[in-house]
């Protein structure tokens, strides 16, 4: 959100109340952009408003070469050590650190010149914009507008963000400037001198440095006045540049080695350009110095005191000059094994060819762990190219490939389309480069759940002379694809004969093994997608990151063992995921845990698992959430909070999604929304549609956790036709069932006595045994919904000991799961036969105290108390950094605490209470 202003000195007001605000209010916006030209002065004010902040801040400025660094602009902020290449899960360490800094406080963070940052850095800040909403923690940043960054417009473009641009000086901001820099006020004539530099207040100091050199600045009767009465202002970089003309030859050569250095540099690295000696350079540096062209900090690094200086000498170099500074620095950076920063230089001297794609790919391999990196790396190869010719071989499948890494899909698409039509399908082609584009740009359509386009793409490729082996990958990618998509009934048959063939594609593998799963044969759809998971780890190449085999074990395993099984399958996919660097799966494996944690009724910790996997989502374009917007949505239902379950749902069907599978999950979320609205004839009507949609579909694995709400619902709406449809459809599910499905001979049950008034004893028997076997998974949730129907069965034939012991049961789980619209439904239905039971008679976890947290919550309280950092919690339990800081947030507000100090100093008083006798 940009804030319109006029005047800098009620603007700066402006931002230092918002960012005081930020910073001690957890509503308020807690990201703030200063945006403004060359010279406008932002870094002066970013420093005024850092003196205005009451806590500790901390202060970095990027530079031109910062981005070709991972994670640089990041680590120099908050003083940590970094390599060339990163480590993976270095960004997580960096969010650690923060997590460690707000431990005891509000923090703020500044970052000048962000549009110089590297693209770690800036996937780094939009993590920890998120991060705002449960860390005392703002963020305050400078930037130019151009060179634009897409990570840099994506955070601005955000609508918690405010954005502040920068205007010109009025003249009493000049005349304030003119004071601070001549040391007396200014006259008429001065002043209006001074307003035609624009107001730009970079030119208005070179502009009265250079009257000053030249004698034309004059103090009289304690005025500052100018004798150069036909003066003009000249544009800043014209000033600059005089400026810079003014320097001896030695000390003009220096800055012109460190304008194409491009960073801050030791007088060591400048003299290893020319192989002398460093004490050779020393009395140009303190030229430059003396002159305000230069600084040099405690550890020896000279740098420019604006980065206008550095601009403005690189241009004053004649081109040819430059390249041999950049192609002598370049083979520095090739004795060092320094890809990245060689690709740079080569680059910047004008080398495009295969020794600068080379590299660049080397580069690449070295930034596994910060693909984003990799992409700035590529596009800086496509804007040296020459225009309107054809990228080198290999630069289409080299960024698309880095696009889909970091998320960016449609990108990635656009890229890799491009590629293909410039590579062609001729003789001379190159079959194998080809081949990885159309996959690269297949995988982005499927993960965006573009599937009209992917299938289209699918067919126009089989229809070229490919050979087997791309057609078979092909029809492995349009199985799943199938799968995925959901627009059919789910195959009876194999897709293949040899589903782990040692010639099937990873995708193969993967789709069989939904297909299984989505039949209805667990066991067997398990084994293949843990085996799908290895084979893809055998991967190396561009195509390694473009499958997502190991998304699915652990959704699978929670239809067939049940979600304790299920978390102890995703802890191994997490880490296997991290390992591999696939960073744009961890929504989908936060989605998985969210569900996971619904059913063993950790309500609060699911809303965060879920939340956080939609944080990363819309820093990308994903189209398979149909399955996280519905469990989701039912947490809100649980909670009771009606209209936000409603809104989730309402936003996911606008959208246009598919839905994942083709599982009508939106629908029957909807459908328990209506029922708990108590709008119990429209909530039969959607849950009609639910059981048909997915019966016509077949999707026998997944028919198992919703049956028994659907069949409540029909019950409780007296939907005949619904209960005779589910009483003829459930003997279809296989058999035998897995241990997940608890809850089939239940609702068989269930519905024979409405149907056919048989034996109400038969819902109270299957009851038990399907809590029993809900209880033995670790399914809460499903727990409660069995006893709540055995309980009512029990009612209805007057045996109220039992029916009142299977209520208690229940009431036990939803209560202390959070879940009061299962508690007030349970109670509704047995006043209705009799039994009066209040919810608030069973114990429930309070909602404000050390009772209250969530077993999770107390875990992580209690590794805090351990003295345990955010990063070695969310190792230790498998979860992502910020799902950690979530679940601190949770825990602080629920302790009524403010830092994790604060709960640290709880937990030992906790463990060590005081004697009461002292």
């Amino acid at each position: 959100m940009l804030v319109p202003t006029t005047r800098r000195p009620s603007m700066i007001a402006d931002i230092a109340a918002a960012v005081e605000g930020g910073m001690n209010d957890s509503a308020a916006s807690s990201v703030v952009v200063l945006s403004g030209g060359p010279g406008m002065g932002k870094t002066h004010t970013l420093h005024r408003l850092m003196d205005t902040v009451t806590g500790p801040a901390r202060f970095t400025c990027a530079d031109e070469l910062s981005w070709r660094m991972p994670y640089a602009v990041a680590a120099a902020l908050l003083g940590a050590e970094i390599t060339s290449a990163p480590e993976p899960g270095f960004g997580d360490t960096l969010l650690g650190l923060v997590d460690e800094m707000c431990s005891a406080g509000p923090l703020l963070l500044v970052v000048d010149d962000a549009h110089h940052a590297d693209a770690a850095s800036l996937e780094l800040l939009g993590r920890l914009a998120d991060a705002t909403a449960d860390l005392p923690l703002t963020l305050l940043l400078g930037r130019r507008l151009l060179p634009r960054r897409d990570l840099l417009e994506r955070l601005v473009a955000r609508s918690s963000t405010r954005e502040w641009a920068l205007p010109p000086m009025d003249g009493a901001d000049l005349a304030a400037l003119a004071l601070d820099v001549a040391g007396a006020p200014v006259d008429e004539h001065l002043t209006a001198l001074l307003e035609s530099a624009g107001g730009n207040p970079m030119h208005a100091i070179a502009l009265l440095n250079d009257l000053r050199r030249t004698g034309e600045l004059t103090i009289v009767d304690g005025v500052a006045t100018t004798t150069g009465t036909d003066r003009c202002a000249a544009d800043t970089e014209t000033m600059i540049a005089e400026h810079l003309a003014l320097l001896d030859p030695r000390a003009a050569d220096l800055t012109g080695k460190l304008a194409v250095w491009g960073a801050p540099a030791t007088l060591s690295e400048l003299a290893s350009i020319e192989s002398v000696r460093p004490v050779t350079l020393v009395a140009a540096a303190q030229t430059a110095i003396d002159a305000g062209i230069l600084a040099i900090d405690a550890a020896g690094r000279l740098s420019f005191t604006h980065d206008l200086y550095g601009d403005v000498g690189y241009q004053m170099l004649a081109a040819p000059l430059r390249t041999v500074l950049h192609e002598a620095i370049a083979e520095q950076a090739r004795a060092h094994g320094d890809h990245h920063l060689l690709a740079h230089h080569l680059l910047a001297a004008g080398r495009i060819g295969p020794d600068t794609l080379n590299a660049v790919r080397a580069a690449e391999a070295q930034l596994a762990h910060a693909p984003a990196v990799t992409v700035d790396l590529f596009e800086s190869v496509g804007r040296a190219s020459t225009p309107g010719a054809s990228p080198a071989p290999g630069w289409h499948l080299g960024l698309a490939t880095a696009l889909a890494r970091t998320g960016q899909l449609s990108r990635a698409s656009e890229v890799a389309a491009e590629g293909v039509a410039a590579e062609g399908i001729t003789a001379t082609a190159d079959i194998a480069e080809l081949a990885a584009l159309l996959r690269v740009r297949l995988f982005a359509l499927i993960a965006r759940g573009r599937t009209d386009d992917a299938r289209a793409l699918i067919a126009e490729t089989l229809a070229l002379p490919v050979d087997d082996d791309a057609r078979a990958a092909l029809t492995d990618s349009r199985d799943y694809l199938g799968i995925l998509e959901g627009r059919g009934p789910v195959p009876s048959a194999p897709f293949h004969d040899a589903a782990t063939g040692p010639d099937r594609s990873v995708t193969g593998i993967a789709a069989e093994a939904l297909r299984r799963y989505l039949r209805g044969e667990g066991l067997d759809a398990l084994a293949l997608a843990i085996e799908a998971t290895r084979r893809e780890g055998e991967q190396s190449g561009p195509t390694a990151a473009h499958t997502s085999a190991v998304v699915w074990p652990p959704l699978i395993e929670q239809h067939t063992h049940g979600p304790s099984a299920a978390l102890a399958l995703l802890e191994s996919a997490t880490r296997t995921r991290s390992a591999r660097g696939a960073d744009w799966m961890t929504a989908y494996h936060d989605f998985t845990r969210g569900g996971i944690e619904l059913a063993l009724g950790r309500l609060d910790d699911s809303a965060a698992s879920f939340d956080t996997g939609f944080e990363r989502v819309a820093a990308a374009d994903m189209g398979w959430t149909s399955m996280a917007h519905a469990g989701r949505a039912t947490v809100d239902i649980l909670r009771g909070d009606f209209a936000a379950a409603a809104a989730r749902l309402d936003a996911f069907s606008a959208s246009g999604l598919p839905d994942q599978f083709g599982i009508p999950l939106i629908t029957a979320t909807r459908a328990h929304l209506l029922e708990s609205r108590r709008r119990l004839r429209p909530a039969a009507q959607e849950a009609t549609r639910t059981w048909r949609r997915a019966h016509d579909m077949q999707l026998y694995g997944w028919l198992p956790s919703s049956v028994l709400l659907l069949t409540r619902i029909a019950v409780r709406a007296g939907a005949a036709d619904l209960l005779d449809a589910l009483r003829s459809d459930i003997a279809e599910i296989p058999r035998p069932l897995p241990p997940a499905a608890t809850h089939v001979e239940l609702a068989a049950a269930v519905c024979a006595v409405a149907l056919d008034d048989a034996d109400p004893q038969a819902v109270v028997t299957a009851g038990v045994a399907a809590a029993d076997a809900a209880h033995t998974v670790g399914d809460v949730l499903a727990e409660a919904s069995a006893c709540e129907e055995a309980a009512c069965a029990a009612a209805a034939l007057g045996d109220k000991h039992t029916a009142r012991d299977l209520a208690i049961r229940a009431l036990s789980r939803t209560q202390d799961a959070g879940a009061t619209t299962d508690s007030a439904r349970l109670a509704t239905r047995l006043r209705a036969l009799g039994l009066r039971m209040d919810p608030n008679t069973v114990r429930h976890r309070p909602t404000h105290g050390w009772d209250s947290l969530t077993a999770t919550e107390i875990t992580v309280a209690e590794l805090i108390g351990d003295g345990q950092s955010g990063a070695e919690i969310a190792e230790r339990l498998y979860i992502s950094p910020r799902t950690v800081q979530t679940h601190v947030s949770h825990a602080l507000t629920k302790l009524g605490l403010r830092t994790r100090v604060e709960l640290a100093a709880q937990v030992a008083a906790r463990r060590h209470p005081a004697d009461p006798r002292a």
